[in-house]
């Protein structure tokens, strides 16, 4: 199939990780290091983690047949280098401590380690499959190496019968990347550390059996060690100890182990110019000479001011706190070092609730940890024990970064200064302390309402007022957009009481006056952006006072839509679902003739430019599924959805318009008339293909590669179509796709099924579609 080439290399990539830059021609590069340098020193002295008895020791002469002689090269300038010897230790059961959450302490996790001579009862340590030394929470009885070596081999076929299972004549795929310290210090899969391991204690059959299933199946582009060339080879094996090196060291961190921290970090220091000064010797590519030389980072610096410390840090909470605010503040702002947040981990953090008691504990001393927060957020490096995930690794995050998130929660009663272009965190800690001084002893609802009834304060301000005096305590740190607003009127138990609900008392002006104020004001500006504030501003005011809010509402309404009919800027696409919530906000306050007014405005929007985005074509359409029996929505309804010839149906019919099914927008008049015949429609819009690996790609004629869809087939599926296969694709097969994936369990659907497979699937889906009668819910 036309994908099947890029989706191997894909495959292979995904496997390989950063893997080096294809190598030249097998010729082997002249060595430049010199072959009787003096061992160097132990890269972790000075540290908890003692040498090994043979680590220096020159290795026994001896035959190694049947192994390539640059992998032997390459294993010996390694451990000259600095790796860990396990050469003469007795190999035994064990524990270690590691971290498997990121915010959890560490575990207590099984091993298999050669284990350094020591007390015992007192603290153990262990050469690791890795190349690592650690430390060892205990010790076992002894364990069959060779036992284990042929598990591993055993564990390795499994895999890879289970892939050529699904994949039949597909080579096995096998780890090539660096893996992390979780995954690495044990035999689950097979690694090159481990073959290195093997190298050095002389077990040459066993060496030789887990590198030529480590290499099998791969070509030179790939797998450059396929040469025979010690570079490649110790480029190979050096990349994966660093990393794993690299990886101890920040999991140590964040679990607050800073004496195994401090010890790997030194230890990646004198190792990283050593190694990289070595594959650059020996003729390695510059970028993994440079990949290699990364230095152990600032974290280094801040684990030595950790070691330097007379008295070290308490882990978690201080306690006892002082019983003075400004010493307790002082005292928690000092422990920002030792927070573990869960949330930073976790997608979405700004919407959680913060859990590290000592980020609770600052902020339950309110705007008086604004302050000392601000001069954090300016000037603290130091790092925390959390870290974020990014798209390209893991960011351990500093004070700097807790010191921010903690003041953007405490700014939710903080009236602030616009933020410039690419605020520097200097600058935003300048603008906390500016407003922390200004409203230090003025009650928070006092402030809003300062700012809303200030003339001069201008659009954002009024905006931020509004927001925090109508707000719900339980609202989001974010603004709220147009479907937040139709999920607060939609509520069972109606709108949420104001978040100031006693500033109800101020007349004169009052704050409904003031917000029916700002709506016109805004509106009268004319740009989208002032327009969809104005539009928010009127659903503030419609959750405010809802009665009181009819007139306003009603003479807001025509500014917005006319300008939402001028207003050709296609960054105003989300002011057509705020006008719709809008009418909706409108039949709260009373005015059940907005869904009439509604009903015309929803006829005049061209589908063209409504966006995919999640959620905006659900809010856009919301009021045709609360209204679906009135007489106005009955007939745009049908004027949209079950004319043929209406630009919605159009779109719909050319598979540009499938955000239209939804569940929720099966009760809108003509919905039913839109999707049941393409769900009986048999007509051939492209073609279903599944290869020999069992994938299934479809898509319609004349779609692009990357328009195409993909799905692997169950070969346990009775109903699966045969590998090899080619089968049309239906009007009513892309429709059910869709339905299927949205209405979950109720109604499945595979593409990859045979065509009467599929059709009986189509009428359980079509039925679903017939019955489905579904409240409409927030987006």
């Amino acid at each position: 199939m036309r994908r099947r080439a890029f989706r191997l290399v894909f495959l292979a990539l995904a496997a390989c990780g950063p893997a080096s830059l294809p190598a030249p021609p097998p010729t082997e590069t002249p060595r430049n290091a010199p072959e009787d340098i003096a061992p160097p020193p132990w890269p972790f002295a000075d540290t908890i983690l003692p040498a090994p008895p043979a680590q220096g020791t020159p290795t026994e002469p001896g035959s190694r047949s049947g192994l390539p002689e640059g992998l032997v090269r390459a294993v010996e300038t390694l451990f000259r280098s600095g790796l860990a010897d396990p050469r003469g230790l007795p190999y035994h059961e064990a524990a270690i401590t590691l971290t498997t959450q990121p915010e959890g302490p560490g575990e207590t996790v099984a091993t298999k380690a050669f284990v350094l001579p020591g007390p015992d009862n007192g603290p153990r340590f262990g050469v690791l499959w890795n190349g690592l030394v650690a430390p060892l929470v205990a010790v076992g009885p002894p364990a069959d190496l060779r036992a284990d070596i042929e598990s591993l081999r055993a564990s390795d076929k499994r895999i890879c019968d289970q892939q050529s299972a699904h994949f039949p004549g597909m080579p096995c795929i096998r780890t090539r990347g660096p893996r992390p310290e979780l995954e690495s210090h044990r035999l689950e899969q097979i690694l090159p550390m481990q073959v290195a391991m093997l190298v050095q204690l002389g077990e040459n059959t066993l060496a030789r059996a887990l590198w030529e299933l480590w290499i099998a199946g791969e070509d030179l582009a790939f797998t450059p060690e396929l040469s025979g060339r010690e570079r490649d080879m110790f480029a190979r094996l050096a990349e994966h100890f660093l990393h794993v090196l690299r990886d101890r060291a920040l999991w140590a961190h964040v679990r607050g182990d800073d004496a195994l921290a401090l010890a790997s970090l030194r230890g990646l220091a004198r190792l990283s110019p050593a190694l990289s000064a070595r594959a650059a010797a020996l003729g390695v590519d510059e970028p993994t000479v440079k990949l290699l030389a990364e230095p152990p980072g600032p974290l280094l610096a801040d684990q030595e001011k950790r070691a330097a410390r007379k008295a070290p840090a308490p882990k978690g909470l201080p306690s006892p706190l002082p019983a003075d605010p400004a010493a307790r503040v002082a005292a928690l702002v000092a422990a920002l070092g030792e927070v573990r947040e869960p949330a930073f981990g976790r997608s979405g953090a700004q919407s959680q609730v913060l859990e590290d008691p000592i980020l609770r504990a600052l902020l339950a001393e309110g705007e008086a940890a604004a302050l000392p927060l601000a001069e954090a957020l300016a000037n603290d490096e130091r790092y925390t024990r959390s870290i974020w995930y990014e798209a390209h690794g893991i960011m351990l995050l500093t004070v700097r970064d807790v010191a921010e998130l903690a003041l953007d929660t405490l700014a939710a009663d903080l009236p602030l200064a616009p933020a410039p272009p690419d605020e520097t965190k200097q600058q935003k800690a300048a603008r906390f302390r500016e407003a922390a001084e200004k409203f230090k002893s003025i009650p928070a609802d006092e402030r809003w309402f300062r700012d809303l009834a200030d003339d001069t304060a201008g659009p954002l301000r009024w905006a931020q007022a509004a927001t925090r005096i109508v707000g719900p305590t339980d609202a989001p740190r974010r603004s709220p957009d147009a479907s937040d607003f139709l999920a607060l009127f939609l509520r069972v138990d109606g709108p949420p009481r104001p978040r100031f609900a006693g500033l109800a008392s101020r007349k004169n002006p009052s704050v409904t006056e003031l917000l029916a104020r700002r709506m016109r004001q805004l509106a009268d500006m004319k740009r989208h952006e002032y327009l969809r504030a104005s539009c928010e501003m009127g659903l503030l005011l419609a959750l405010w006072d809802p009665r009181g809010a009819t007139r306003a509402l009603r003479e807001g309404t025509e500014p917005l839509r006319k300008g939402w009919k001028e207003i050709k800027d296609p960054d105003a696409d989300e002011l057509g679902p705020c006008l719709a919530v809008f009418y909706v906000a409108r039949s709260a306050s009373g005015d059940e003739k907005a869904f009439d007014e509604y009903a015309s405005f929803i006829r005049e929007i061209d589908p063209a430019t409504v966006p995919p985005r999640a959620g905006t074509l659900l809010t856009l359409l919301a009021p045709l599924a609360l209204r679906p029996t009135r007489p106005s929505i009955v007939a745009a309804g049908r004027a949209m959805f079950a004319t043929k010839t209406s630009p919605w149906a159009t779109r719909f019919r050319r598979g540009e318009r499938d955000d239209l099914l939804e569940p929720s927008l099966l009760r809108i008049p003509g919905m039913r008339e839109l999707v049941l015949p393409a769900l009986e429609d048999r007509s051939a819009v492209g073609a279903i293909e599944i290869d020999e690996y069992g994938e299934a790609e479809w898509g319609l004629d004349g779609a692009g590669e990357f328009d195409r869809e993909h799905e692997q087939v169950d070969p346990r599926d009775p109903g699966a179509a045969p590998s090899n296969s080619k089968m049309p694709l239906r009007v009513c097969d892309r429709v059910a796709s869709v339905l299927a994936q949205r209405i979950g369990s109720a109604a499945p659907f595979r593409m990859y099924w045979i065509e009467p497979r599929r059709d009986d699937a189509i009428a359980a889906i079509r039925t679903f579609v017939v019955t489905k009668s579904e409240s409409p819910r927030a987006p």
